[in-house]
């Protein structure tokens, strides 16, 4: 039975192998996902090199978030399952596994919702520069996270009234199907702006002065972050685009073999939570940034630096400095009085 009824292979039950290899998948990805989407955050909110500060990075930290979520949630409960599917002849769902389900469609449409969030937080300041920076308030950036949050927490409850192969069906054709044609229509928007602007700017300006070269810094610096995002995207269209196909696969082949409907749901499901692993490696390897927070993060440079006692030299020199400023200032008193007896 496909779309309109149960799992199709719900009676049957899945290979010992492809249950472990399951859930070592899952516990690998568990690993990378806290340790990156961790950092991602601690890079935010610590901001060792005061260069992270602002909505954009913001946006950033909340895709974190919802990473994180699955690393910490979704993730391990589903090591359990596929270990105690592995263990078991025939398994017996638990209302954990709903609760397992329903996360994972939190989180993934939180992390979605994120990813589009930054993609129009790019096409924003490449096409309206301006605009951007005099609207560019945390205020609205909260406003927009509360309504975000909330859509993906109430969104994934339609789950209890349908069923989970009617949800996972609904999801793949709303909330993936939108954020893919919202990421590739609005990307081709952006380049196009990039290649007018670059254009504009390339050509010479006599007697402007440095204004052109600091709009040419700053334009290099929004193509660096929009050409991460594009390797974002592509991510993304490596992750959910088999996962979307095997999703359909899965609802309408009713007829299919119960080993390759098993395969086709593990690897539907690996994939999709794979995602969540790769985006603060993105960040690591593409904006520098975030690198150079990341480094100072795992090497405590900033405790280290409280830790560190002031050079010795230093401290000589401010002494040197404050008795020749001393000096100086009783030189001048002296000078004072000697007028005033005059």
């Amino acid at each position: 039975m496909s779309l309109i009824g149960l799992y199709p292979c719900k009676g049957t039950q899945a290979p010992t192998a492809l249950s472990i290899t399951s859930a070592s998948l899952c516990s690998i990805l568990t690993v990378t996902a806290v340790i990156g989407n961790v950092l991602v955050l601690l890079a935010v909110i610590i901001d060792p090199n005061r260069q992270l500060r602002s909505p954009f990075h913001y946006l950033v930290a909340n895709l974190a978030a919802a990473d994180l979520i699955v690393g910490c949630l979704a993730l391990p409960m589903s090591a359990e399952f596929y270990v105690r599917e592995a263990m078991s002849e025939r398994l017996q769902l638990l209302p954990r596994d709903d609760a397992r389900r329903v996360t994972s469609f939190i989180s993934t449409t939180a992390s979605l919702l994120s990813i589009t969030a930054i993609t129009v937080d790019r096409f924003m300041a490449i096409s309206y520069p301006l605009k951007y920076r005099l609207r560019q308030h945390s205020r609205r950036i909260v406003i927009v996270l509360c309504v975000l949050w909330i859509f993906s927490i109430g969104f994934p409850f339609l789950y209890f009234k349908v069923g989970y192969l009617k949800y996972q069906f609904f999801f793949a054709n709303t909330a993936v199907v939108a954020t893919f044609a919202v990421l590739c229509l609005t990307y081709i928007k952006v380049f196009r702006t990039f290649k007018q602007q670059m254009e504009t700017f390339s050509s010479p300006h006599p007697g402007s002065g440095q204004q052109p070269k600091i709009k040419m810094r700053t334009l290099k610096w929004e193509k660096k972050v929009t050409k991460t995002f594009l390797l974002m995207i592509t991510l993304f269209i490596a992750c959910f685009l088999p996962s979307l196909v095997l999703i359909y696969i899965i609802s309408f082949c009713g007829n299919c073999n119960c080993l390759f409907i098993h395969w086709a749901r593990d690897i539907n499901y690996i994939f999709i939570m794979a995602n969540s692993s790769m985006n603060p490696f993105i960040f690591a390897w593409k904006l520098k940034p975030y690198r150079k927070a990341f480094v100072n993060i795992l090497t405590c440079k900033a405790f280290m630096d409280k830790m560190r006692p002031a050079p010795q030299q230093l401290s000589l020199n401010s002494m040197g400095a404050s008795s020749s400023s001393g000096g100086h200032l009783s030189t001048i008193d002296k000078s004072t009085k000697q007028q005033q007896q005059l």
